[in-house]
C-alpha cells in the first residue's frame, strides 16, 4: 500500500499551473465556507470565520503570485486523498457485498436456485448446450452492440 501510494505521489503533476489551480480551489472553498458560516451566524464574525478566511485568502493570495510555496501542502493534501481514498474504497466495496450481495446470495441458495448451474449431472454426456444459429446478416454486423 505505501509502495502504490509513493508511485502515486512521485506521479504528481506538481507544476506551477497546478499547483495554482490547488491554491485557487482550495482557497475559494475555504473561502467559500468562511462566508457561509458568517452567514449563519447572522453575520457576526467568529473565530471559525477569521481561520476560514484567513487560510483562504493566503491560498489564493500564494496561488496566484507564489505558487510553487504551495509544493509540500500540494503533496501533502494529495497524499491524505490518496490515503482517503484508498480507505473509503474498501469501506464501500465491503458495505455494498455484505447489505446487497451476501443477502442475495443467502436468499437464493434458500429458495434453492443455481443461477450458474453448476450441479453434475452424472447421467450427461455433454455439458454442451447447443446455440440457435444467428444468421449473419450484414446489417447485424455493421452494430455489435
Amino acid at each position: 500500500m505505501l509502495r502504490i501510494l509513493r508511485l502515486e505521489l512521485e506521479a504528481l503533476d506538481t507544476g506551477r499551473s497546478a499547483l495554482r489551480s490547488f491554491g485557487w480551489l482550495v482557497g475559494a472553498v475555504l473561502l467559500l465556507i468562511g462566508a457561509f458560516v458568517w452567514w449563519r451566524q447572522a453575520w457576526t464574525p467568529g473565530t471559525a470565520v477569521y481561520i476560514l478566511g484567513s487560510a483562504g485568502g493566503i491560498l489564493v493570495l500564494l496561488g496566484t503570485l507564489a505558487p510553487q510555496w504551495l509544493r509540500t501542502l500540494y503533496i501533502g493534501w494529495m497524499a491524505l486523498a490518496l490515503l482517503l481514498g484508498f480507505v473509503m474504497t474498501r469501506v464501500l466495496l465491503t458495505l455494498v457485498y455484505v447489505l446487497l450481495v451476501l443477502p442475495i446470495g443467502l436468499l437464493l441458495r434458500g429458495f434453492g436456485k443455481d443461477l450458474l448451474d453448476r450441479s453434475l449431472d452424472p447421467d450427461a454426456s455433454t455439458y454442451w448446450r447447443p446455440r440457435e444459429p444467428i444468421d449473419d446478416d450484414p446489417e447485424r454486423l455493421e452494430r455489435y452492440y
